[in-house]
């Protein structure tokens, strides 16, 4: 039997957007299994991909089963939800590493074993890409409604944009029918996914019906929004990513150290394991000690993604190098080891450092006075860097007070 009602759990940290049952919580009260999708898009999932997985983390921590399931196959039709233009079209060998990678990045954070409640990874692939196109037609395409589908807000949203292409349009289809595959496979009876994905979750709810008359449901929870509206998860080099090659772990814990304070509690809820009771003594925590919320936050993410030792690292390094007494010498903080020849204007350092995006970002961040080499603030754009810059061995670049660079000179 369930320790906890997953529902209740979910509800508890604001995490439930919609649900498909009038009663949603009584689809847990008996042990059941649950899915939510990932496609392979990219060789790592973003930190907004975490809210998911920490999801199927408490499902399973609540004593039921869940599916990871890989979209090889959606992949390469591509999800047009939420998005103004088509997505990039990958290779099939592309998709197939991205998905090894992501099974890596998804194993740190769920326990997959032979227990009832051992979490499960498949790749739609293995049953969507045997099928052939009339069986496509035929078994599922008969069921949807074209009318329907048109109503729905991803749809609509994208043809006032400028247009869906039949490739995308089908997306939904192929969604529909994994919900209806697991169920007739591991008799998976829920599908969860972010808020924007409500259409495809109705849709494989209604095709299950239709099909095999199954009666499933769907839970929806919210995206991973800033109190200001924006996406959570964007750094000014770009995208937060859960894979340490992409956003190192000291980065990822100083872009969650400087959260604002407006999204703290919300991100703690939604980003952490923590219990109910630690959650509620840090949301009361006053606007002088909100940093130890940011810390914990900070270090519990790095934690889940890269283990103990990384982030132990992290905040280490962070506290020194923006305590009291700094000391930017930790091995955590961001850092590269170059040649006084490969000095060149701090511009170009500052993107070779990933500090900025582009030289034109660059500069309007040493225009606005945010900019220091070493205890220098640097105000002239065309400030090159020489030897003379060379501090005990390096060269830091800082931005603003919580953003550093180290270059180590070798000779």
């Amino acid at each position: 039997m369930p320790t906890k009602n997953f529902y209740d759990v979910l509800a508890q940290r604001g995490l439930v957007a919609q649900a498909t049952d009038e009663n949603p919580r009584q689809r847990f009260e008996q042990p059941i299994t649950a899915y939510n999708g990932f496609d392979a898009t990219a060789d790592s999932l973003h930190i907004g991909h975490l809210v998911p997985l920490l999801c199927l983390a408490q499902l399973q921590r609540c004593g039921h089963r869940p599916v990871v399931l890989l979209g090889g196959a959606t992949t390469l039709v591509g999800d047009p939800t939420d998005r103004l233009d088509s997505r990039p079209m990958l290779s099939r060998d592309a998709i197939e590493q991205n998905a090894r990678r992501i099974e890596e990045q998804v194993q740190r954070i769920l326990r997959f074993d032979d227990t009832d409640s051992g979490a499960i990874l498949v790749n739609n692939i293995d049953w969507i890409g045997p099928l052939n196109w009339l069986e496509l037609l035929r078994d599922i395409g008969a069921h949807f409604s074209v009318n329907w589908m048109l109503k729905l807000d991803s749809v609509r949203s994208r043809l006032e944009a400028g247009g869906l292409t039949f490739l995308e349009f089908n997306y939904m289809v192929l969604q529909a029918y994994d919900f209806v595959h697991l169920h007739r496979t591991y008799e998976c009876t829920i599908q969860t996914g972010a808020q924007d994905q409500w259409g495809n979750i109705v849709a494989g709810v209604e095709l299950a019906r239709r099909m095999d008359g199954a009666s499933l449901g769907g839970l929806t929870y919210p995206l991973l929004l800033k109190s200001d509206g924006s996406k959570f998860g964007k750094s000014s080099s770009g995208t937060v990513w859960l894979s340490a090659e992409r956003t190192p772990p000291y980065e990822l814990y100083q872009y969650l150290r400087n959260t604002p304070d407006a999204d703290v509690t919300r991100c703690l809820a939604m980003l952490t394991l923590l219990p109910a009771d630690e959650l509620r003594r840090l949301g009361e925590l006053s606007t002088g000690q909100i940093n130890e919320a940011k810390e914990i936050l900070a270090y519990e993410v790095t934690r889940l993604i890269h283990g103990d030792a990384e982030a132990h690292s992290a905040r280490d390094s962070s506290r020194r190098a923006f305590g009291a007494d700094r000391d930017f010498d930790g091995d955590a903080i961001p850092h590269t080891i170059i040649r006084t020849t490969e000095l060149s204007d701090l511009r170009a350092m500052m993107v070779r450092a990933g500090l900025s995006p582009s030289n034109s970002d660059a500069k309007k961040l040493i225009q606005g006075g945010a900019v220091r080499l070493g205890n220098e603030q640097v105000t002239d754009i065309r400030r090159i860097i020489t030897g003379q810059d060379v501090t005990e061995g390096h060269i830091l670049i800082r931005i603003g007070k919580k953003r550093v660079f180290r270059f180590d000179i070798e000779d």
